[in-house]
C-alpha cells in the first residue's frame, strides 16, 4: 500500500553521497540543503522541495514516489547551470540502476524537467538559478 516518506530528506541523503557531484571542485560543490544557507560562499548548492505525488508504477511495489523540485543556485550563471546539469544527469542515471539510501531504495527516477533557467538573478544576493524537477520511485 503507498505512504509517504521524507523524501527530501531521502534525496538529499543521495545527492550528498555522490562523489563526483558534491563537494569541493565538484559540480555542487557546496551540497544539498533544505532551506537557503545563510552564507553560501563560493560554488553552487541545491534547495531541495517536495512539490507533489507522481502516479504510482503498474508493475511494481512502490511507497512513495514525491515529485522533488530542485533550485540549482550559484554566483555565475555558468556555475548555476553546470550544476544543474550534472544534477539532472545524475537523477537520470537512476533509471536503470536502483539506489539505496537511509533504509529505502529508489527504483528509478523519471519525468525529469530541466535544467531551466529562472529569470530572477537577484543581485543582492549574487546567485543565478536553475531548477530541475522530477519523481523519484521508492522502496
Amino acid at each position: 500500500m503507498p505512504g509517504y516518506v521524507a523524501a527530501v530528506t531521502i534525496v538529499r541523503a543521495w545527492i550528498t553521497a555522490q562523489p563526483d557531484l558534491v563537494g569541493p571542485g565538484r559540480p555542487i560543490a557546496l551540497g544539498a540543503f533544505r532551506q537557503h544557507p545563510r552564507s553560501p560562499g563560493q560554488g553552487a548548492y541545491v534547495l531541495l522541495s517536495r512539490i507533489g505525488r507522481a502516479a504510482d508504477l503498474v508493475a511494481e511495489d512502490v511507497l512513495d514516489s514525491p515529485r522533488i523540485s530542485a533550485s540549482i543556485y550559484a554566483g555565475t550563471d555558468e556555475a548555476a547551470e553546470l550544476a544543474a546539469v550534472a544534477y539532472a544527469n545524475a537523477v537520470t542515471s537512476l533509471t536503470g540502476t536502483p539506489a539505496a539510501v537511509d533504509g529505502h531504495r529508489f527504483l528509478v527516477a523519471d519525468d525529469v524537467v530541466g535544467p531551466l533557467l529562472v529569470d530572477n538573478h537577484d543581485s543582492d544576493r549574487e546567485q543565478y538559478q536553475y531548477l530541475v524537477d522530477s519523481s523519484f520511485y521508492l522502496q
